[in-house]
């Protein structure tokens, strides 16, 4: 049966990683199966199984999608409200319609109404597919939200006369704690508790994320656990009393009793893969104690595992998933070596295994590494189960009875130790520098480690982590640089890389949460390609999306430009030649964009154009003609009507035009008209909504550029 088992597991996790693949080695084992061993057969048959499993629910999760094909939409749906979440200027809420979808992602901007979760609404929406950026080392949000359960995601209409409440729960404890721990005023303890991190500023969620913490402020199998612990333990001492007339079912009604609060804390905190995993892990050792049997933990996993599958197989599509099993295996097998040893030595060889399995899935997904992370835990978990979280379920359940001071002063506390923790964060967050170079033989050092110390591949796992720190990234030949234009949805950020220099032009925008994509987009590609330091932060002008994440970026540029602060100048770096203008009588909006302009030592040349309009063309033409001529253009304005006059298309009379925008975007760009003169000119063009990140390799000994796509498909 374990076989069996495990057989199913692997096909679902190699369908969610390699689905084609996966299709394609099912019948080769069966094969395989057919003339050798019949466990082999079997093996092969669950592992079919698991891939089809998988396969299945992708097809009905897109099915139940919003195609991209069909764009933006306006719909009037009646629903129950589910999970809400208070952000700043914001609502949202997961909302159950009766009609073709599934669930939606809905987000009320200024919303003028309370809702509240079990509530019945009639709202007028407007509906949006997922749109995942397509970047190198980039996540896709698409894929994420559909294995969630979403269809699409929408907005509120305010001003529409069909939005009505027709229906409000009474009130229930989990809507009295939702709203008691609201993220106004209890941001920390909210995503302590609840796991809903929205609430908390920007700097710590951070912080949590690349400090390796994040798994604290996630209802984790930890929460539940100590749910489950401190209810049958207050249900144990409740029930004193009753020996004295020999209450035969103490111990079973404080076993289901803390079994139930747990399922319960689940609920209330969305039924997370974590979550969902030890409440399986708690029932079956519920089971078996009343029983009066036992169990290893290990079978408790596989079992848990093997549910989350066949519930919901898609979750293993993620990096959450693959960490709350991955870490929890981690520690069973920590704790069960080192079993006669000392608890402190136990904690220790636990800690090591979880930290290394949660590395090898952190690397493999282009992930922040911290090592200051595995001391951090050693401190962190211990804190947090014997006293941060009792104590703030403890305050939780004052608060309900009508004393909030003890949360409140413990939110404080958390604040200030968040304040506390922010003043080392470099050390805090400081990460090995694994890129695209070194990543593959940075895991088989990490997986190594992970092996039985009887193996001795202790000396093999320290020579490949060493080495692989030493390997640098290619970088661009002397004389020549290299292009990526990111994909940041409607907005532009862009990387251009010499021999021994970087320029960041533009960042993407800024979240109503406070991160942005610089966080989502533009660290991660820098992390990719080893860039700690910038040399130039070059800010074309302050629109939000253009420079949303600068602030975040000032601290590592050696030199920061924007538009207020843009003379012709020229430079050059490793034989490139850069040159930065603006347009005469602009200094400010989208006409005082500053340009950038950069040739490499065969003549080939790139210009960056901001969001200038054709008063701002109109002006260069007049006196920087000799500065406009281009290969390749960053077409300004995202391809707005207002920009890429003829004339400027004439001037600069490129061979290649990059257009930055966003698929779906409300203001129609690229326009047809501008698309239209750019095709006439015979120039080819490329935009990241259909693109992806777009990458040109300026190489001085080659005459042609060196163009790809990361969706090389279209």
């Amino acid at each position: 049966m374990k076989l069996m088992l495990m057989g199913f597991g692997i096909g679902v996790l190699m369908a969610n990683i390699w689905p084609l693949l996966s299709l394609l080695m099912s019948p080769v084992m069966i094969v395989i199966g057919l003339f050798t061993r019949a466990k082999i057969l079997y093996l092969g048959y669950a592992f079919m199984a698991g891939c089809v499993w998988v396969v299945s629910h992708w097809l009905m999760a897109y099915s139940n999608a919003l195609p991209l094909e069909q764009g933006r939409q306006q719909w009037q749906l009646v629903g129950e409200v589910a999970r809400v979440s208070q952000q700043q200027g914001r609502t949202e809420f997961d909302f159950y319609p009766a009609g073709p979808f599934n669930k939606l992602k809905v987000s009320c901007y200024k919303c003028p109404w309370p809702i509240e979760r079990g509530d019945e609404w009639a709202l007028a929406l407007k509906l949006k597919p997922f749109v995942s950026f397509h970047n190198p080392m980039g996540f896709d949000y698409r894929q994420w939200m559909l294995s969630k359960g979403y269809s699409a995601q929408a907005s509120v209409v305010v001003k529409h006369g069909y939005n009505r409440r027709i229906s409000q729960t009474g009130g229930s404890l989990a809507r009295d704690i939702s709203k008691l721990v609201a993220a106004s005023s209890f941001p920390v303890l909210r995503a302590l508790l609840l796991g809903d991190k929205k609430g908390m500023s920007a700097q710590y969620k951070r912080l949590i994320n690349d400090s390796g913490l994040g798994h604290l402020f996630v209802v984790s199998g930890l929460h539940v656990g100590i749910v489950a612990m401190i209810f049958v333990m207050l249900l144990t001492w409740l029930q004193r009393p009753l020996l004295l007339v020999f209450w035969p079912y103490g111990s079973v009604f404080a076993i289901l009793g803390g079994l139930s609060m747990a399922f319960f804390y689940a609920y209330l905190s969305g039924l997370n893969v974590p979550a969902i995993r030890a409440c399986i892990m708690l029932l079956f050792a519920a089971l078996l104690v009343i029983q009066g049997r036992h169990g290893q933990m290990s079978h408790y996993l596989l079992l848990a595992f093997t549910l989350v599958a066949l519930i919901n197989p898609l979750v293993f599509s993620g990096v959450g998933s693959w960490l709350s099993f991955g870490i929890v295996a981690a520690l069973i097998v920590g704790m069960s070596i080192s079993a006669k040893n000392s608890w402190f030595t136990q904690l220790l060889s636990a800690q090591w295994l979880a930290f290394f399995a949660g590395g090898v899935i952190l690397v493999v997904y282009a992930m922040q590494l911290a090592p200051v992370g595995f001391l951090l835990n050693l401190l962190f978990i211990p804190l947090m189960t014997l006293a941060v979280l009792p104590l703030a379920l403890l305050a939780l359940v004052l608060a309900l009875l009508g004393s909030a001071e003890f949360l409140i002063m413990l939110e404080h506390a958390l604040h200030n130790l968040f304040d506390y923790l922010l003043l080392h964060r470099n050390l805090i967050t400081y990460g090995p520098s694994i890129h695209d170079g070194n990543r593959y033989l940075v895991i088989i050092g990490i997986g190594v480690l992970l092996l039985p110390r009887v193996l001795g591949g202790r000396l093999l796992a320290v020579s490949c982590l060493l080495v692989a720190l030493w390997i640098p990234i290619e970088r661009p030949k002397e004389g020549g640089f290299s292009l990526v234009v990111l994909d940041v949805g409607q907005g532009s950020a862009a990387i251009i890389e010499t021999a021994g220099h970087t320029v960041l032009v533009d960042t993407g925008t800024r979240f109503l949460s406070g991160m942005s994509l610089v966080d989502y987009v533009v660290w991660p590609y820098m992390r990719s390609r080893n860039i700690r330091q910038l040399d130039m932060l070059h800010i074309s002008h302050d629109d939000k999306d253009h420079s949303g994440g600068a602030m975040l970026l000032e601290p590592i540029s050696s030199v920061v430009v924007d538009q207020h602060h843009c003379g012709d100048v020229s430079w050059v770096w490793d034989g490139v030649l850069f040159e930065r203008f603006k347009a005469k009588g602009f200094n400010q909006g989208n006409n005082g964009s500053c340009l950038l302009r950069v040739e490499d030592q065969a003549g080939h040349s790139l210009l960056m154009t901001g969001d200038i309009e054709v008063q701002a063309e109109r002006s260069l033409l007049a006196s920087a003609t000799d500065k406009l001529s281009a290969n390749v253009l960053l077409v300004p304005h995202h391809g707005s009507r207002t920009s890429s006059s003829e004339a400027f298309l004439i001037q600069v009379n490129p061979d290649m035009a990059i257009i930055s925008n966003g698929a779906l975007n409300h203001y129609g760009h690229p326009h047809g008209e501008v698309v239209q003169r750019l095709n006439k000119r015979l120039v080819e063009v490329y935009t990241t909504a259909s693109h992806g990140a777009v990458q040109v390799d300026f190489e001085p000994r080659q005459e042609r550029l060196s163009v790809s796509t990361y969706r090389p498909n279209l």
